[in-house]
């Protein structure tokens, strides 16, 4: 979720605002209370539509997508199994 601030909390706290950001904290600046322009962090991964919720269908596709030919390992798995999560929790 975002944080709203305003045009002056940008101005007082500008390094602490980009310090969040950086850590992934989203902010909509407003002005007169009116939305003006949103501070997104730089590397904000996208889930597979860019919807919220990744669906069975979508992970499976993600499985169906490794060659048949391989024999993943359970570390492998785990791997695949983590960025789908990750993918899903940042939204």
């Amino acid at each position: 979720m975002s944080k709203i601030i305003s045009v002056q909390d940008i101005r007082q706290s500008l390094a602490s605002i980009t310090d969040q950001a950086q850590a992934g904290e989203t902010f909509v600046v407003v002005r007169n209370s009116k939305p003006v322009f949103k501070i997104v962090p730089p590397y904000e991964k996208e889930s597979v539509r860019g919807d919220k919720n990744v669906s069975l269908a979508e992970i499976t596709g993600r499985f169906d997508a490794v060659k048949p030919s391989y024999d993943l390992s359970e570390s492998e798995l785990d791997a695949i199994i983590h960025e789908a999560h990750s993918d899903y929790s940042r939204k």
